[in-house]
């Protein structure tokens, strides 16, 4: 159910949250489906990796703040004048209230929301970045869990686009992407690591995935789903 027009949306602070971490072609849009076949559950596609950007800006102004403990930042002939004003908890809260509000735009009736982002390999965030990224999504988002989602690399590698591509570097990206998704899942009690060729076969790792999720979910509609052909690029 949308918002009715004048329905002011609840706090964004009120949802819970899922984002699903990948890479392209690795069987998320399927994932996607499966979690928005849950009761309450609004989980949205790719956004161009918008949450990164403001993230990256939420740094760059601590950064900033830090600078304005100088003595030297109070004159309007100094290079960093006015960093000792700036608010980055105040900035912080308005962006992710607004990327809430304006980007995932939950539907009245929704209680757990997020987004998938295939945006994760080397090209869209570096090694040193990813595991800062992880922590501030699981920090900033209220009962915020990950779902890692890997597919075999020879797979990703012969899949639609990405077969016009140099193979050895997919092959590379991935195998990169697969060790950083493994190691920040080996050392959080809040992220699942998924695989495609796994849970395609067994449903029943989708069961499971549901519950660590603490999702309101039937057999059924996860059959549904998987039932479902999908109309994006095939393969």
């Amino acid at each position: 159910m949308t918002l009715q027009p004048g329905a002011e949306p609840k706090p964004w602070t009120d949802y819970r949250y899922v984002f699903i971490v990948t890479y392209a072609r690795s069987g998320s849009t399927l994932l996607q489906s499966l979690l928005n076949s849950c009761k309450g559950v609004q989980v949205r596609g790719e956004n161009n990796n918008t949450l990164l950007h403001l993230h990256r800006a939420i740094t760059s102004v601590e950064g900033t703040r830090k600078v304005g403990r100088h003595p030297q930042t109070k004159a309007p002939d100094e290079p960093w004048f006015g960093a000792s004003e700036v608010k980055p908890v105040a900035f912080e809260t308005a962006l992710l209230a607004r990327f809430v509000r304006n980007v995932l735009a939950p539907d009245q009736d929704t209680v757990v929301t997020g987004f998938k982002e295939i945006r994760y390999n080397r090209s869209f965030i570096s090694k040193a970045q990813f595991a800062p990224y992880m922590d501030f999504l699981l920090a900033k988002f209220p009962h915020a869990k990950l779902v890692f989602n890997s597919r075999r690399a020879e797979d990703v590698a012969k899949s639609a686009f990405l077969a016009e591509q140099n193979r050895n570097d997919t092959l590379s990206w991935v195998a990169e992407a697969d060790a950083n998704f493994a190691a920040y899942d080996k050392g959080s009690d809040k992220t699942i690591h998924m695989q495609y060729e796994d849970y395609v076969a067994d449903h029943r790792l989708i069961h499971q995935m549901l519950d660590f999720l603490n999702l309101d979910w039937t057999a059924e509609t996860v059959e549904q789903v998987f039932a479902k052909p999908l109309t994006h690029a095939k393969t």
